[in-house]
């Protein structure tokens, strides 16, 4: 199994932190709805030359790290049913070793 390649969006810090003070749902609907948000922070959205861009590109990177996050979990899950499965057959052998 290959984790995902986070792809890091290429935004100024002041912009990273707006998009992360409101958030993934917050900046997918301002994106995706076409409606004007009250928020004179997200209007700059708008207003600003490339930043649909920008916020397009943060959404991609938040989706690349949560992918990559739960690839990691589901590794962790394999590694731990395998520790379990053979440290179940050890025990049958040992025990069967003394029995027999």
């Amino acid at each position: 199994m290959r984790l995902r390649t986070v792809r890091k969006a290429n935004i100024s810090k002041e912009d990273r932190d707006l998009f992360e003070r409101y958030g993934e749902a917050v900046i997918g609907s301002v994106l995706a709805s076409g409606l004007h948000p009250r928020a004179p922070e997200l209007m700059a959205i708008y207003a600003g030359v490339g930043k649909v861009e920008q916020a397009r590109d943060w959404l991609t990177e938040r989706a690349d790290f949560h992918e990559r996050r739960e690839q990691r979990v589901e590794a962790v899950e394999w590694a731990v049913l395998i520790f379990v499965v053979v440290s179940v057959v050890v025990e049958i052998l040992l025990l069967g070793c003394r029995v027999g």
